[in-house]
């Protein structure tokens, strides 16, 4: 008995010995191609792998980074069924048997297109600046365009819906608390479909909006609190209505559009002088009832938090990856005394010694820049599983730890797209912050909080997927985009990528900055300065209200000379053109004409001469009055430092040769296109013959001895904003900016162009707007009356400087010298003395004697600045008579 049980057991054994041997595995090649034949573009597909007739998949790739693909690791012998998901639409499914085939090909059926007309509640009525997401039933975004003046979003191309239970629906927002959702929305395969949607919302709400002012919780403003007035203005900063508060504190606005507002209360003094003592955030709708604001509880005006503060985004922080614009990015931010946030790709960073040590400068810099973790990799997340979200979250943690010492609190995702289990994650392992943009969904009202999101709305540039290329966007553009989030969401986060500031060549973005880019950059960071906002890294931002240590105060600088001041103002007209806008342009320089106002008309030399209407129009004037002058554009409106010298030079002297051909004129001032320069192109203007230059203020502070520098310091479109943080009305303030302008720099040059008096809809049109030639006619018998001068461009120089002394070279040498400590006073005193004797200087009467006091600083500054060109002649000598009649050395 026993060796039979023996028995049994072995064979027992070698019976259930093959079910612990490993299972034999096999792979699955996958194509998914169109009704066309055509290979289908991965992104937005989701695949479901089922084992024979089971209903949970054994594999689920929620969405493909390749087309074709591979599904690994399946048991051999078996037949399997695949789901394909397209924008979360069911697809089909095919089968497979594994005995017989390892690949397959999957058909599905083409996209469809689905544009949207978006209409107010009347149905007539095209609704614009609307933003449009699309997404599918299980909530997740596919599609987002903001409705142009017709109405119309842009069209995308999705999957259709096949299941009955399968839709679409369009979330239409007009801001925050503004939002309509159109659902279901089916989508049918392989055609271009157009939906009209028809919101909830009138044109304009035909209802009385009161408005109650409070002095205190319980009680309303009386006439003993003082006089007020209420003003509501819309998010582009235009004030749109306008009641008196009455002696029981109510005010009134009717007939308004849906939409979100800011309202002041302001107090009004014995002069007329306003001065905001309550603001509010409000939202108009059929629903809205009385508005209540508080004087003195501010805090009872608004659950939203603004901290009147931008954000700047560096995205794809890596090495090597065009770092020389990354480093300059990082150093022009150090050099503004200013901070932002960069993005790091953890898997990408670590062996690029000069980009590390450039973030730790800049770590160590006062105010440091912020370390945001941009994750491991460029894998979209919310394509990936909770825990291989986890994974590279980690990873990067550690990776910046190693690297840099800290632990990064702020995340932005790749492609700013994430999920549920995305903020899971990052809420799990410390992190405080998400950045994303709103074109994937509204961040939450900003309160204080836990956790915040601070997206995107404005960016330095988009990218354009059919060309490759990123498109640039202009400071004033973006200034516009800051300020609606400011309105909306109470802070501003402004996105950038390296891209934009590297040069591109022959189809490439280079390791080559992009020095224009950078200009405009630095430019923007003046903008937003001079907007009153603060700049903040995106981890800061809820702490705005936290009072942070002063920077330490530098050493005074050495008093400069007084600025040269010409009380004058020059206008330069830009971009003369044939046949755009022609119309258009001969009105504003006809204005011009009849106001016996000078003006400086830059014409681009390739697009001029073809058209009678304007070369004709153009010639009479500068024939029949010496207020018009004619100034160089080059050949073609292209940012010239993308030129060597040589090319530029000829652009110039063929717009010379142009000019005079055309218009029997000689040009003496070149204004480079952009504004854009350097000193390629002052050098080529200068062999051009070229005798001014005139770029902008931001950019060109320049002075050589070759040509007169002359820039812009203004441009009209900004000069004519309603600007809420300059008092009084549009012509008042455009007049305020412009005597501003001559305190800052001695004179005020304005720029402008016809677009910035045409008629616009979609687009521009050859049509006069009147309202902005009547604030140019404004703006022209103000500045008069106010005492300046209007003066041509080439007329400011003589106005503002003396450089008609001619000071040997060996004097300039001997301050440059004498400013480094290379030589002592008495050998700089000498060089002076040259001067006075052989009469180059007058030398004002004094019966000082010479005293042994020290020379003051700041004649060695004068100095220093002189012998580098940025003052003139004649403000250095004024430091040298001051010196003969303070008696510190003799005449």
């Amino acid at each position: 008995m026993r060796l039979i049980f023996a028995m049994l057991i072995v064979l027992a054994a070698g019976l259930i010995a093959p079910a612990f041997a490993q299972e034999k595995t096999g792979n699955v090649d996958v194509y998914i191609k169109n009704e066309k034949n055509e290979r289908v573009t991965p992104e937005g597909i989701t695949v479901k792998v089922y084992k024979n007739q089971e209903k949970t998949p054994i594999q689920e790739i929620n969405s493909l980074q390749t087309n074709p693909f591979t599904i690994s690791s399946l048991p051999l012998d078996q037949r399997y069924s695949i789901e394909v998901y397209a924008n979360s639409m069911y697809a089909t499914t095919e089968f497979i048997d594994l005995k017989k085939n390892t690949s397959i090909e999957i058909p599905i059926k083409n996209a469809g297109g689905l544009l949207l007309n978006i209409y107010y509640k009347d149905g007539e009525t095209p609704l614009p600046g609307a933003k449009v997401w699309i997404k599918s039933h299980d909530g997740k975004w596919w599609s987002y365009s903001e409705t142009a003046q017709n109405g119309q979003a842009i069209r995308a191309w999705l999957y259709p819906t096949t299941k009955l239970d399968d839709h679409y629906f369009a979330e239409i927002s007009l801001g925050q608390n503004l939002k309509y959702i159109y659902t279901p929305i089916k989508l049918e395969a392989g055609i271009a479909q157009d939906l009209k949607i028809v919101t909830k919302w009138p044109v304009i709400v035909d209802k009385s909006f009161p408005v109650e002012v409070y002095n205190n919780t319980k009680n309303k403003v009386t006439k003993q609190d003082g006089s007020f007035v209420a003003q509501l203005y819309d998010s582009k900063k235009n004030r749109v209505a306008e009641s008196q508060v009455t002696a029981k504190g109510t005010a009134n606005f009717s007939k308004l559009k849906v939409g979100n507002y800011a309202l002041y209360v302001k107090s009004q003094d014995v002069s007329g002088q306003l001065n905001t003592v309550a603001a509010k955030k409000v939202t108009i709708t059929d629903d809205t009832g009385i508005i209540k604001i508080y004087l003195n509880n501010p805090e009872l005006n608004s659950d939203n938090l603004n901290c009147n503060c931008v954000a700047f985004r560096l995205d794809d922080v890596q090495d090597y990856f065009l770092a020389p614009a990354q480093i300059e990015l990082i150093s022009l931010f150090e050099r503004k005394d200013t901070t932002f946030t960069i993005g790091v790709i953890g898997g990408l960073i670590g062996t690029d010694k000069a980009l590390i040590d450039t973030i730790k400068g800049g770590l160590a810099a006062d105010p440091p820049i912020e370390i945001a973790s941009h994750s491991w990799n460029n894998k979209v997340l919310s394509t990936l599983s909770k825990k291989e979200q986890e994974s590279l979250i980690i990873q990067t943690n550690d990776k910046i730890k190693s690297l840099f010492g800290i632990t990064p609190t702020v995340f932005i995702p790749p492609e700013n797209l994430f999920n549920n289990d995305t903020i899971s994650v990052l809420k799990t392992n410390g992190f405080t912050h998400l950045s994303h943009a709103t074109t994937t969904r509204e961040p939450p009202i900003f309160k204080k909080s836990s956790f915040y999101e601070f997206p995107i709305v404005p960016a330095t540039a988009r990218l354009d997927p059919s060309a490759g290329i990123w498109r640039h966007i202009s400071n004033d553009t973006i200034m516009e985009k800051i300020e609606e989030s400011i309105f909306e969401y109470g802070y501003a986060v402004v996105m950038m990528h390296p891209y934009e500031f590297a040069q591109y060549e022959n189809g490439f973005y280079v390791n080559k900055v992009n020095s224009t880019k950078i200009q405009e950059l630095d430019s923007l960071i003046d903008q937003v300065r001079q907007a009153k906002y603060k700049i903040l890294p995106i981890g800061q931002i809820h702490d705005f209200d936290k009072l942070r240590m002063p920077k330490p105060q530098a050493a005074p600088e050495p008093e400069k000379p007084k600025m040269p001041d010409c009380n004058c103002v020059a206008f330069r007209m830009d971009n003369f053109q044939d046949f755009w806008l022609n119309d258009v342009q001969n009105k504003v320089i006809d204005t011009f004409d009849k106001n016996k106002t000078p003006l400086t008309v830059s014409v681009i030399g390739k697009f001029t001469g073809d058209d009678p209407n304007s070369v004709n129009f153009l010639k009479e004037k500068l024939g029949k009055t010496s207020n018009i002058k004619i100034a160089n554009r080059g050949w073609e409106y292209i940012d010239h430092t993308t030129f060597d010298k040589q090319r530029q030079t000829a652009s110039i002297k063929q717009t010379n040769e142009k000019i005079t051909k055309v218009f029997g004129k000689t040009a003496t001032v070149f204004s480079p296109p952009y504004d854009a320069f350097n000193k390629d192109t002052v050098d080529a203007a200068s062999e051009a013959k070229m005798a001014y230059f005139s770029a902008s203020i931001t950019s060109d502070k320049l002075s050589d001895g070759h040509l007169k520098h002359i820039p812009s310091t203004l441009s009209f479109v900004n000069l004519v904003s309603d600007d809420p943080f300059v008092a009084g009305t549009i012509p008042q303030k455009a007049l305020t900016k412009t005597q501003t302008s001559i305190t800052q720099n001695g004179f005020a040059v304005i720029s402008l162009q016809s677009s910035d008096f045409a008629v616009k809809t979609d687009t521009f049109k050859n049509e006069v707007n009147q309202e902005k030639i009547q604030l140019l006619e404004s703006l022209i018998s103000d500045v008069r009356s106010s005492g300046m001068k209007i003066v041509l461009l080439e007329q400011i120089p003589g106005l503002i400087s003396d450089d008609s002394i001619a000071v040997p070279d060996w004097v300039k040498s001997n301050a440059q010298w004498w400013s480094e400590g290379k030589i002592g006073d008495s050998d700089f005193t000498k060089g002076i003395q040259y001067l006075i004797k052989e009469k180059i200087i007058k030398v004002p009467q004094t019966e000082k004697e010479t005293t042994a006091k020290k020379i003051p600083d700041w004649i060695k500054s004068n100095a220093k600045w002189w012998s580098e060109g940025k003052i003139s002649n004649g403000d250095f000598v004024k430091g040298l008579q001051y010196l003969i009649q303070n008696g510190i050395i003799a005449a």
